[in-house]
């Protein structure tokens, strides 16, 4: 296009000078020379930053090293290289009965566990009714020694009692003999015996009262033992329900350990599956149906290229980019695709270049070889129609950023694009990276 722009430039001034519109002496001819470099050099200027364009483009896409997660013999490769897949599905298959019996093995585990559980769950349950009982068994032995002791109190009371009865029977009886030897006639003989009788019968109630206390003090004595007993058997009952609690407690605890390494086995038995990580293809296999897989990113089975996303990368020198921003719309030309043209967007300007990484070593850099090209790369994404074309990766080409400023100057470089798309058909845009 510069080029184009110089000759138009001098075949005016030529037509100018020939005809002796302008008269051909030094002095105007190096005025119109001047005048042509400067405004071509500023219409150039302008051009490049404006509408910067780069034939160092090339279309990327993520890599993904294919390596399992588990060990094991492949025992069948699903996948070609080069086929087309979807997300998820198959590409090769591990020797699986390893791990399968691990998962058995967990399952029988779970299952017993949670046997234990319903057990200790019912030894809980029986430990609990035995509390009740106990309990229940306290409180009748504690009524019963209280009542005991209500009858303590009540046989003295009545010994007591007896006792007084008694003491009155003597000093009746001690009377009546006194008057009987003092004056026969004072007293009858009848009288007398009464008083003999009655004084025996409430020495015989105080002997009777004598045997109610002793009894009433066994009955006390047994009740409170048997109350000792009660209380025995509701600590034993208690530390039972406790010790039942507690077993409960680890066999449950145990079941969640087991579930987990169940999950773990069945998902190690799941890895066993390789699938796709997303659309795309395998690159190559480096495996065959037999061979012995680790997991170890260095003993990958394959390489899977994700087509998901396309992404375009593109060099340019840095101060080309001094007006480019993320958004700035894009063009695009494709070695594979002549006569198309493609369209995107910037998304940002990486800001770093491996120009500037000193790795640390124990040599120091040489100073004659610190420099950069002076360029920056900016990643490019392609618009949602472009984007169903399946753009191999590592496709080169050519862009072209339109910034937000002097639009027209931009023709240059919508004009320069379109005339490359279409000399792809016979010349292809080789550029040296």
């Amino acid at each position: 296009m510069t080029t184009a722009m110089l000759i138009l430039y001098a075949v005016g001034c030529y037509l100018l000078f020939k005809y002796r519109i302008i008269p051909p002496r030094p002095f105007p001819i190096a005025i119109a020379i001047a005048i042509g470099g400067l405004a071509v050099g500023t219409i150039v200027v302008t051009w490049l930053l404006v509408a910067p364009m780069s034939g160092h483009a090339v279309t990327q896409q993520f890599v993904v090293q294919l390596v399992p997660y588990v060990k094991g013999q492949v025992l069948k490769i699903h996948a070609k290289p080069g086929q087309l897949l979807k997300r998820g599905d198959l590409l090769l298959e591990i020797d699986p009965a390893t791990y399968q019996y691990t998962v058995n093995q967990n399952e029988s585990q779970l299952n017993a566990a949670k046997e234990t559980v319903n057990q200790a769950r019912a030894a809980l349950q029986v430990a609990g009714a035995n509390v009740v009982k106990a309990r229940a068994g306290l409180s009748q032995a504690t009524a019963a020694d209280s009542q005991a002791k209500a009858a303590v109190v009540n046989a003295q009371a009545n010994l007591t009692k007896a006792k007084a009865s008694d003491d009155l029977a003597r000093t009746e009886e001690q009377i009546a003999l006194n008057l009987q030897k003092t004056d026969p006639g004072a007293i009858s003989v009848l009288k007398v015996t009464q008083a003999k009788q009655k004084c025996a019968e409430s020495a015989a109630a105080v002997k009777q009262a004598e045997a109610g206390v002793a009894e009433a003090n066994a009955a006390e004595q047994q009740a409170h033992a048997g109350l000792g007993v009660a209380q025995s058997a509701e600590q034993q009952a208690d530390a039972a329900q406790r010790e039942a609690a507690f077993a409960l407690k680890v066999a449950e605890a145990n079941v969640p350990t087991i579930q987990a390494q169940l999950d773990d086995s069945r998902f190690n038995l799941n890895q066993c599956k390789m699938l796709a990580p997303a659309d795309g293809y395998v690159f190559d296999w480096v495996v065959q149906e037999g061979s012995m897989l680790v997991p170890y990113t260095v003993a990958a089975a394959g390489v899977f290229v994700n087509a998901e996303e396309t992404n375009v990368i593109a060099s340019f020198p840095q101060n080309y980019l001094m007006n480019v921003e993320p958004g700035d719309e894009v063009e695009m030309i494709f070695d594979p695709y002549p006569g198309r043209l493609f369209r995107g967007k910037v998304d940002f300007i990486i800001p770093v270049t491996g120009e500037g990484e000193f790795l640390p070593n124990k040599q120091i850099p040489y100073a004659a070889k610190i420099g950069s090209f002076g360029m920056l790369a900016v990643k490019i994404s392609l618009s949602d129609e472009d984007k169903q074309t399946k753009i191999p990766m590592g496709a080169g080409g050519t862009v072209a950023i339109y910034t937000k400023y002097v639009k027209p100057i931009q023709i240059f470089s919508r004009v320069t694009l379109r005339m490359k798309k279409w000399m792809l058909y016979v010349t292809p845009s080789v550029s040296k990276p």
